[in-house]
């Protein structure tokens, strides 16, 4: 290659030791120099803030107001000597790969048409694909300490608005069409280093933490390099299907994973995990927390599960959610290969426990109410300028990995 290009080898050998920075750039044929930005940490929260804007497409952003903004964090952040003149401005369009293009919203409602097209256009998409490697994933919260007696309590707090439980949790989930695999879970707290992970060397799912426990779009894509890390390993191309939620977009091309957005507003009909996967999830998570529960009784000790408990109990439902569940809940969203007739039914978990756990008359709920009691967590949402400015802890650079697969 040196001898090709007519450059040193050590310069060959530089380059590939920082092939993970290149490969992470924006591509841009044109540029033959990467120009470092001269205040990098303001102008990842401008971007940050550009992007948001751009998703949500509350308002249009140009370059006018895009240097404005720029101004103020650059004010709040004390870097007086930072001039947002047009030379920033065209600099930082290059470095990020932007543009200024009028994006098209999302349509407030879609009705059954939508979903009936979509399930035609499904065959077409997952025809090159085998069923092992047709993937969906999606995010759920968890209240992950709820008992019995605080369930209609907790079931008020439905985290819209910002309102947040302190005892809660984000889960990314992902399994392929045949029920073959599912994959590592993404668990998202509050805390970097909770107290209970002290001396643990080894965790059953990857962990993540920011102010609001919510997935964010640099969680996303981090999870999506794994993923793809994984499969080029294995060798294998897989077609992931996911939701078009904030933190999902803005995705750069992968080499073993095609992303593929389902329809907006349709996820309730046409996305697998919603159909009875993340149910069944949460069924085996409350059996065993009302197991717990009992035990605590019986030994008469304090009921407590702190966050690694939670992830042990969380690792194990997710291991027994049956093959034939993941199976049936595609299906029933139109992923069908062959032709064959399956009969949808759900998993029924008889819970004898149940009946034993002591409840408050006044506020005694059935077992099912207990499963569906954070079914509105929200799990993702918009950053204020101090949260995009590290003020309120939620960036994702202090955030902590354990056990990355």
């Amino acid at each position: 290659i040196a001898k090709r290009f007519g450059i040193a080898p050590s310069t060959i050998t530089s380059i590939l030791k920082q092939s993970d920075l290149y490969l992470s750039l924006p591509s841009n044929t044109k540029r033959k120099h990467q120009k470092l930005p001269e205040y990098p940490e303001l102008e990842k929260r401008v971007l940050t803030w550009f992007l948001q804007c751009r998703e949500s497409n509350t308002i249009p952003v140009g370059g006018h107001l895009l240097k404005e903004k720029a101004k103020v964090y650059a004010a709040k952040l004390g870097l007086t000597q930072f001039n947002a003149s047009n030379g920033w401005l065209d600099n930082f369009k290059k470095r990020n790969n932007v543009s200024f293009k009028k994006v098209c919203g999302e349509s407030a409602a879609v009705d059954d048409e939508v979903c009936v097209q979509w399930r035609e256009n499904i065959q077409k998409l997952i025809e090159n694909y085998e069923p092992k490697n047709i993937v969906n994933a999606d995010e759920t919260g968890l209240f992950y300490k709820c008992l019995s007696d605080r369930t209609l309590s907790l079931k008020g707090q439905s985290c819209h608005g910002g309102k947040l439980s302190k005892d809660r949790l984000t889960l990314l989930l992902a399994a392929n069409m045949d029920g073959s695999e599912k994959f590592k879970p993404l668990m998202i707290g509050k805390s970097m280093k909770p107290r209970c992970f002290k001396n643990i060397k080894t965790f059953p799912m990857l962990y993540r933490a920011n102010s609001k426990s919510w997935m964010t779009r640099n969680l996303f894509l981090e999870w999506l390099q794994l993923v793809n890390q994984q499969m080029k390993k294995q060798n294998r191309k897989i077609l992931l299907f996911i939701d078009n939620c904030t933190a999902h977009t803005a995705m750069e091309p992968l080499s073993n994973v095609q992303t593929e957005f389902l329809p907006p507003n349709t996820t309730s009909v046409l996305q697998p995990l919603d159909k009875g996967v993340i149910k069944s999830f949460k069924t085996l998570y409350r059996k065993e927390v009302v197991v717990k529960l009992l035990e605590s009784i019986e030994e008469k000790k304090d009921y407590s599960i702190s966050i690694y408990d939670a992830m042990n109990i969380a690792h194990k439902a997710w291991t027994n959610v049956s093959k034939s569940t993941i199976k049936n809940c595609f299906r029933a969203c139109g992923f069908v290969k062959d032709q064959n007739v399956v009969i949808i039914s759900e998993d029924v978990l008889h819970i004898a426990e149940w009946a034993r756990v002591p409840k408050n008359a006044e506020t005694r709920v059935n077992f099912d109410d207990f499963i569906h009691v954070d079914d509105e967590l929200l799990i993702t949402g918009s950053l204020n300028d101090d949260e995009i400015l590290g003020f309120e802890n939620i960036d994702d650079e202090n955030d902590e990995t354990f056990e990355i697969p």
